[in-house]
């Protein structure tokens, strides 16, 4: 079993997947405590918060990395001596 194999790829995946969908099926079952329940709405008690507030943080850093990449690269003869 290669990792390059579709096979194994879809089993990752499907894996993958099957955790994603275990571990937000068990943030229902947790309950959550408002950190500032004296401000009015509080958002980080409703479930799914963190799942969706985590991805949507990773999302942003790969945007922002992504970004700093295209801002920040050299042309390949950037250390030649000429």
């Amino acid at each position: 079993m290669k990792l390059s194999d579709p096979r194994t790829i879809k089993w990752i995946w499907a894996g993958g997947l099957l955790v994603l969908a275990v571990i937000l099926g068990l943030d229902f079952t947790v309950h959550h405590h408002a950190h500032f329940p004296r401000d009015g709405i509080s958002i980080d008690t409703l479930p799914e918060f963190f799942p969706f507030y985590g991805f949507l943080s990773c999302f942003l850093m790969v945007v922002v990395a992504k970004a700093l990449a295209t801002a920040l690269q050299r042309k390949d003869t950037y250390y030649d001596d000429q």
